[in-house]
This record gives C-alpha cells, structure tokens and sequence, in this order.
C-alpha cells in the first residue's frame, strides 16, 4: 500500500509539473500577439526589459525558501511537528524581515533614482508593482513548501502554477482594460495576490500540526539554514555560466548565425533535461521524507530505481529527438535552421548526460546536502566557459559542443559519486547507531 501511495504522489508530482511547463510554453507562445494587438513593437520591448528587472529580486530568499522546506519535510517524515514548526516559524521570519528590507531599499529608489529621461510616472509605478509582485511570491513559495512537506506536493505545486498563470492573466486584463505598463504590472499583482492568499488558505487545512507565526522562531535555526540555502545560488550561477556564457563566446567567435543555430539545436536538445527533470522534481519531497524517517533501504531503493527509469527516459527520449529533429528544424524554424547531424547529435549525447544525472542530483538537494555539487557545478561551469573558447576557435560549433558534452559529463559522475557516497555515509551511520 505504501508504494502505491508513492506511486500515486510520484505520478500527480509529475502532472503538475507538467502544468506547469505546458504554463510557461503556452504564455511565452501567446504574450507576443496579444500584446502586440495593443501595443507595437517598441511598446511591448521595453515590457519585455521592464518585467525582466524583478527577477533579479528573486534570489532575495537566498535559497532558505527551498532549504527550509527540506528540513520541514524531514521533520513531517520523523512525525516531528515540532521541529518542523521550529523551521517553518524561522523561515517566515527571515523572510518577513528580508521583505521589509527589500520593500525599504527598493521601492523609494525605484521612484527617486534619477533614470533615463524616458522614465515616465507610469515606468516607475509599474516597476514597483512588480518587485512586489516578487515579494508577495516569496510567501507563496512558503506555503508550497508546507504543501510539499504534508504529502500534497502535487497540489502546491499545481496552486503555484495556476497562480503564476493568474499573474499573466491580470497582465492581459490590465492590457485590455487601460494599457499602460502600471495598469498591466497593477492587474497582474492583484491576481498575484489573490492567488498566494488562497494557496496560504488551502495550505492551512491538513496541515498536520504546521502553523503560520513567529512564536517558534530561533536564531540558531536560521543560522544552520544559511549555509544550504547559500549553496542553492549556486546553481543558477554555473547554469549562467553554462548557458548565457557559452551562448556570448559563440557570439564571439562564429558570429550571429552560428549562435542562431546553436541556440535552437541546444533548446531542442534541452527538451530532454526538462522530461527528465518532471519525473525527478516529483521525487524531491519523497526524497525528504525518507531522509528524516531514517529510512535508508527505502530511499537507496527508491533512489536506484529512479535513477535507471531517468536513465532509460533520458536516451529514449534523446535518441528519439535526434530521429526526428530534421523533420521539427523544419516545421519550427521553417527551414531556416538547417540540419547537422554531427553537432545536434553531440548535442543530444550532451543532454541524455544531463537527464541521467538530475535523479542524483534532486536526491543531494532534497537532503540539503549539495553543498559540495553546488561548489563543483560552479568549476564545471567555468571549466565549460574555458573548453568552449579553447575548441570553438579550431572546430567551431563541433568544438563548442563537445565542451558542453565533456563538461556535462564531468558533473555528472561528480555528482553520481557524492548521491551514491552520501547513501552510503547514511547506511554506515545507522549501522553505528544500531
């Protein structure tokens, strides 16, 4: 029954994520004739630069979000309410006063810093309805960890997207109803908000002893949530490395075109991480949950067992893109990006590679213990940047992707070796113990 019930969690996990891809496909598809039906091109671009700034306020939280609702699932699996009350309190009040800070330093320097002469009252306005926005999300990423550590991680995450749409929702309604930027930034936080009321509403009820507050909240608590939570930047740090550092040295050394090309055969090789990652993304809170059981047959069963499924997704699924890539360059790109078999297939190598590795690599961060993959994915983003300038000048795009390939391939076995090492360091530690 036990493994049904994980089944069941497993296969409504991916189903949400799948939402939510499906969200983010389907809004990037639409936002440009919608808002191109009221505004023109010029218009819609500064929207593009205006709503793109708060995002950088999204690394505010530092990880502890994602790092406190780890040690909060831990806890629920040990049937420890009260050490994850203990979490859950200190994380709300880090983010209450990192918030408050933010809300202090931001917002009157958005309104008094002397920009650009174009911006407009309406600029201003806008820009800081949707740094709060960003703020506002921080407690909605709260609740979902509550969803996640309560055995609903299928509906928090399910809420979290239908909340991201309703976001991109208000954009249209103020788009429709006024059209200036601070009425389509205005719309899109009033549904913001409604949405993270209702999550933190429906997070409320079975929520098995967890409560929203301050009363348990304990500096030492923070304090040991720092140094995982610190770790979780890295990683949008190597993948920028990785990514927009490769895709500027192209830029570089082959010019325009070749980035044109590279880009869309990486995207489409990219689709397979991202298969891949629906399924292990599910796992994270089963991950954790076993992880503060003790349970270490469960989870180094679980753990294998997954690992070969993503394994066996991975080359399927790139096998099969490589077949029928040809075919998808000319429906996508209308025959504008050809078909090269020798880059695209190194390419794909490169993501079976990171879609093999990424079970690994959830079960080390959903165990706050990434600490060490964190520091290594940041050398091997650099050892790509370094391999891309060296093998791009003499093979070109050839060259360029097999310093994504090898660089892939070096973190991969890093991480296998510390996801395995750390299962085993958890096996010989409750052999002591017993």
């Amino acid at each position: 029954m036990k493994s049904h019930g994980l089944m069941r969690r497993v296969i409504a996990g991916m189903g949400a994520n799948s939402f939510g891809v499906a969200i983010t496909i389907g809004t990037q598809l639409a936002s440009l004739p919608l808002f191109l039906s009221k505004w023109d091109t010029t218009t819609y671009g500064v929207w593009l630069m205006l709503s793109a700034l708060p995002g950088y306020l999204s690394m505010a939280d530092v990880g502890m979000v994602t790092a406190a609702g780890n040690r909060m699932t831990m806890a629920m699996g040990a049937n420890d309410s009260k050490d994850a009350n203990l979490v859950f309190h200190s994380a709300q009040v880090f983010m209450v006063l990192v918030c408050s800070l933010l809300a202090l330093l931001v917002l009157p320097l958005i309104w008094w810093f002397p920009w650009f002469e174009a911006a407009t009252t309406d600029l201003r306005l806008a820009l800081i309805a949707l740094c709060i926005g960003v703020l506002v999300a921080f407690f909605g990423g709260l609740s979902e960890q509550v969803f996640k550590a309560t055995n609903r991680y299928a509906l928090g995450t399910l809420l979290g997207n239908v909340t991201r749409l309703a976001e991109w929702c208000g954009w249209l309604v103020g788009l429709l109803l006024n059209g200036s930027f601070t009425a389509v930034a205005m719309g899109g936080l009033c549904f913001r908000l409604a949405g993270t009321v209702l999550c933190v509403a429906l997070a409320r009820g079975d929520s098995q002893g967890l409560t929203w507050g301050y009363r348990h909240a304990s500096l030492s608590t923070v304090r040991a949530l720092v140094r995982p939570a610190i770790a979780f930047m890295a990683f949008p740090m190597a993948n920028a490395l990785s990514f927009q550092g490769v895709t500027l040295l192209v830029g570089g050394l082959l010019g325009p075109s070749a980035v044109a090309m590279f880009n869309t055969y990486r995207t489409l090789a990219r689709t397979v991480v991202q298969v891949t990652g629906l399924f292990s993304y599910a796992l994270w809170p089963e991950f954790s949950r076993l992880f503060g059981q003790g349970a270490h047959q469960a989870l180094q069963h679980l753990a294998w067992r997954s690992a070969w499924m993503s394994t066996v997704q991975a080359i399927v699924v790139s096998g099969s893109l490589f077949v029928l890539a040809p075919w998808v360059l000319r429906l996508w790109t209308h025959g504008l990006i050809p078909f090269d078999p020798v880059v695209l297939g190194i390419l794909m190598a490169y993501a079976a590679i990171g879609g093999i590795w990424h079970v690994p690599k959830v079960l080390l961060m959903a165990t706050n213990q990434h600490g060490a993959l964190a520091i290594w994915s940041l050398i091997f983003g650099l050892v790509c940047v370094g391999l891309t300038a060296l093998f791009g000048r003499s093979m070109q795009l050839p060259g360029v992707s097999s310093a994504m390939l090898v660089s892939e391939a070096l973190i991969a076995l890093t991480c296998s070796a510390l996801a395995w090492r750390s299962l085993n360091d958890i096996r010989l530690h409750q052999g002591a113990s017993a």
